[in-house]
């Protein structure tokens, strides 16, 4: 059966200077000459835009003049013949052009199909096509690094060479298997256990870079939570550099979760303003302590924030909460502007917090040291990195890695037990095997397919 093909928008869905519409498949160069009149053929001229009018397939009328080039299979990001148009960014144009192509019979690209084919061309493998929608989304220039490091190919070659002597150590296994009267020698056996040890050690290393990877992918969870009117509303429009929460001398005007992202330093973070934690008799407030109460697991790091004004010391209720959870704690001591003795007053132990911060959210002093703290505290949980610099960012990865370390581990147990089938130890390879071929997409199914491209946008 012929492939489709696919037509969509490649940018943003919305009013621009320029929009392309790209097209994949066998019949792209028909669609080309279908509703393209050029200065020149872009068929003749490859790699080229030609400049000239976008047509009605309909009415071959005009709909907007523009550039179109045609990019040939195999050489083209697909690997089919490929078709873009540019024109002026209009919605309006957009779907004319696009009802045009369809018209023609091109189909609806759905969501990441056109890398999906890219894939399943041999044109990426599929870590490097999941990295194209990290490099889209990307917030942050960490996170763009890391994104693109791994659509080099940095951690599929991570996975070829750890994959390389496994498989070198199943074909001794296998080639005993196929000849019986041959048993295995006890040094070359223990020359397999120590490859496999090895490639274990190797996939713990790339494991233990997971840890800073998920912080550069999903971002630093701070949670911002203290008694009421301690300045956490305040303290989250300073980090965030934009009023994002209502701010009054009201005591109690937080009642739900407010989360936003911010870049600092390059490294992103997520943070979140909580309802003050005491008791009341509002029931609106109190659904709002509770989910502060609940949001705490959710932290990476707790910002406790305290009245530098509460001389009654009302905070340490509050603080009492905490000890509940196995978190980090800072202390940032806010309102030093009412309370300049307040650096002789207030004091959290090592017991309790990491580190204290004394701040005035209203006038800024001290949030630079503050903000610093949390751009080392990232750079130093950065773990040591294999030579080539791999850092495994994605939760599909993780799974994959453990399954191969699991089925390793089960082998040079067996190795060094003694006793243990051949067979078995073959097996247990060939699982590591497949974990890590499944991540490059050696081995997949359409339901792990389906649902990596399904969180691709529409057009890429």
């Amino acid at each position: 059966m012929e492939e489709t093909t696919i037509a969509a928008l490649a940018t943003a869905p919305a009013p621009a200077g320029v929009a392309v519409v790209r097209v994949s498949g066998p019949r792209a160069r028909l669609a080309l000459k279908s509703i393209f009149d050029g200065k020149r053929d872009p068929l003749r001229h490859p790699r080229t835009l030609v400049y000239g009018d976008i047509l009605d397939f309909k009415t071959s009328a005009p709909i907007d003049k523009g550039l179109a080039v045609f990019m040939p299979a195999p050489w083209s990001f697909t690997g089919e013949d490929v078709v873009e148009f540019q024109f002026h960014g209009s919605p309006v144009l957009v779907q004319r052009v696009l009802r045009s192509l369809y018209a023609y019979g091109a189909v609806p690209a759905v969501a990441g199909e056109f890398t999906k084919r890219a894939f399943l061309n041999g044109k990426m493998d599929l870590a490097q096509a999941e990295a194209i929608a990290d490099v889209v989304s990307a917030k942050t220039e960490e996170e763009l690094r890391f994104a693109g490091e791994q659509l080099k190919g940095r951690l599929s070659q991570a996975v070829a060479l750890v994959g390389e002597p496994l498989r070198d150590s199943l074909a001794e296994l296998e080639a005993t298997i196929d000849f019986p009267d041959e048993d295995i020698r006890p040094d070359a056996l223990e020359d397999i256990g120590a490859r496999v040890s090895v490639a274990r050690a190797k996939i713990e290393q790339l494991l233990s870079t997971y840890a800073f990877g998920s912080l550069v992918r999903d971002g630093v969870r701070v949670l911002l939570c203290g008694r009421p009117n301690s300045g956490k509303s305040s303290l989250l429009n300073l980090l965030l550099g934009k009023k994002r929460a209502i701010v009054s001398e009201i005591s109690g005007t937080t009642r739900d979760l407010i989360e936003d992202e911010a870049s600092l330093a390059g490294h992103k973070f997520v943070f979140c303003d909580s309802a003050g934690l005491r008791e009341t008799t509002d029931e609106i407030e109190k659904i709002g302590v509770e989910l502060a109460k609940e949001r705490i697991p959710w932290a990476d790091l707790v910002l406790f924030l305290v009245d530098a004004t509460d001389s009654a010391g009302e905070w340490k209720e509050a603080m009492r909460l905490l000890a509940d959870h196995d978190k980090r704690v800072w202390m940032v001591i806010n309102k030093i502007d009412l309370n300049p003795n307040a650096l002789s007053q207030f004091y959290c132990d090592s017991t309790q917090c990491q580190q204290n911060f004394y701040i005035s959210a209203k006038t800024g002093a001290g949030i630079g040291p503050l903000i610093e703290a949390l751009v080392d505290d990232v750079a130093n949980r950065l773990p040591e990195r294999g030579e080539a610099g791999e850092v495994v960012t994605n939760e599909r990865h993780r799974e994959c890695l453990i399954r191969a370390s699991s089925a390793l581990e089960r082998c040079i147990g067996g190795v060094q037990s003694g006793g243990i089938p051949i067979s078995i130890l073959a097996s247990d390879i060939k699982e590591a095997l497949n974990a890590l071929d499944e991540i490059v997409g050696k081995t997949y199914t359409e339901d792990i397919l389906g649902r990596i491209f399904s969180k691709f946008c529409i057009g890429k």
